[in-house]
């Protein structure tokens, strides 16, 4: 007859232990898990997502299918027919949607503020990534991430004195003999003051990408006998590509939705589709009609983005609508 001494449970007699070191050594396993490690590192990021966007977003889409109150009044979809009134987008009435009217106007004002970064940021970003001396790399940068220490809203104020009809340009173009150009108060100023704002958050990425180019290979296609031109088209684009998109696609959504540069210095002339939603949560207090508008500017860039995808960029590759790579 065996003694209870000579019967062993736990792991070692391939017994599952169901006592506290049984517990422990589960937990030990779990919390050296791959799936352990993931939530402590995701999960603060994941909870400041769900809290500060996640959640409101939830609460537009509510607020945009009640008639007043959420939870105490009837669904309904008015607020989105009021955007975009069916017959009159059958019948090409665009004088009748001046919602819809606004939003392709905001979104061409983004494409515009996009490019035009784009087209300062690459010689700046090419100096500073091929020819700055090294030593003075990083003071360059620092030129450019200076003007992040100042508020966004005094450094879009600074641009009403110079763009005004009194104003620097205008002093100027008065001394030369020639005509004052109306720069405030429209979309010329709006896209002006969306450029300043917004040049860095493309300047940035891009330098990034121009860092890290092999100028071997812009010398190489110099002496094959390219142009700058074609070197420019053939290597430095397709090579650069990927943080030019990067800083494209952030300048592009910010721009799309921006409110206070359009405030200042677009003014009732230059208003965006933004402005037309804090009217709605404002002074007019039509929360439900402000949320279906919100949810439709959210839905309109995301899906600008998947068609911009689905027509050729790819950032993976660094190719984009058609650009080869090497």
């Amino acid at each position: 007859m065996s003694s209870p001494d000579d019967v062993s449970t736990g792991p070692l007699s391939g017994e599952p232990s169901h006592g506290r070191g049984g517990v422990r050594d589960r937990l030990l396993e779990w919390s050296d898990s791959e799936v352990f490690k993931g939530s402590v590192s995701l999960g603060p990021v994941l909870a400041l997502l769900t809290v500060f966007y996640a959640i409101p977003v939830a609460l537009l889409l509510v607020y945009s299918v009640f008639a007043g109150d959420a939870f105490e009044s009837p669904l309904t979809l008015e607020h989105f027919a009021r955007f975009a009134d069916l017959s009159a987008v059958l019948s090409l009435s665009w004088g009748d949607l001046p919602y819809i009217r606004l939003l392709a106007r905001s979104l061409g004002i983004a494409v515009v503020v996009t490019v035009i970064s784009l087209a300062i940021s690459y010689p700046i970003t090419y100096y500073l990534g091929q020819h700055a001396p090294d030593r003075w790399k990083v003071l360059l940068v620092m030129l450019v991430i200076i003007p992040f220490w100042t508020s966004y809203l005094i450094r879009t104020y600074a641009w009403i004195p110079i763009l005004s009809s009194n104003g620097f340009i205008n002093s100027a173009l008065g001394f030369l003999g020639l005509p004052a150009l109306p720069l405030l108060n429209n979309y010329v100023g709006t896209i002006v003051g969306l450029v300043y704002v917004f040049v860095p958050f493309t300047i940035l990425p891009m330098y990034a990408s121009m860092d890290g180019l092999d100028s071997h290979l812009i010398e190489a296609a110099r002496d094959l006998g390219a142009s700058r031109w074609r070197v420019f088209r053939e290597v430095i684009f397709p090579l650069t590509l990927p943080g030019a998109l990067a800083g494209g696609l952030f300048v592009f959504i910010k721009c799309a939705a921006a409110y206070v540069t359009p405030a200042l210095l677009g003014g009732t002339s230059g208003r965006m589709f933004a402005q037309v939603i804090e009217t709605q949560f404002g002074s007019a207090f039509n929360w439900n009609f402000g949320a279906a508008l919100s949810v439709i500017l959210v839905v309109v860039v995301l899906g600008s983005l998947y068609v911009a995808v689905r027509l050729g960029v790819d950032v993976k590759r660094g190719r984009g609508l058609g650009g080869g790579g090497l």
